[in-house]
């Protein structure tokens, strides 16, 4: 049976009229994807290399997203995650992204745990 691929922007019309299509049908053609068409792969769980997609930053509407100022970047309030700055092997690397974990979601909780643990550790050990 012969793989069938299809372009691009067919199967962006394709799933928004409900049809099915698989991420190893589509064709890309090493071409930039709009961010917009970007997303509407994400919703059905198709994933875009990174490198082919556009950020029109001009025409991206950000009037509901409040500005981010010099000051909450000073103060710690935001912080720049970037799973490329982790020292972290291709494994875990992998399973990351496979897995949509958001570091900004899971870092404080693990480092809260961290932190409980290690002052239970020393409360309860003679050192």
């Amino acid at each position: 049976m012969k793989n069938k691929h299809i372009y691009w922007k067919k199967a962006v019309e394709l799933l928004i009229n409900g049809n099915k299509v698989l991420q190893s049908e589509i064709n890309f053609n090493n071409e930039q994807i709009p961010i917009k068409e970007v997303g509407i792969f994400n919703k059905y769980k198709i994933r875009v290399p990174e490198n082919l997609i556009f950020y029109d930053d001009d025409n991206i509407d950000c009037s509901d997203i409040p500005e981010i100022t010099q000051e909450d970047i000073e103060t710690g309030k935001i912080q720049w995650m970037k799973i490329h700055e982790f020292p972290l092997n291709n494994e875990i690397r992998s399973w990351i992204v496979n897995k949509n974990i958001k570091l900004n979601e899971l870092l404080p909780y693990l480092l809260n745990n961290f932190y409980k643990s290690i002052k239970l550790v020393k409360k309860d050990t003679a050192i």
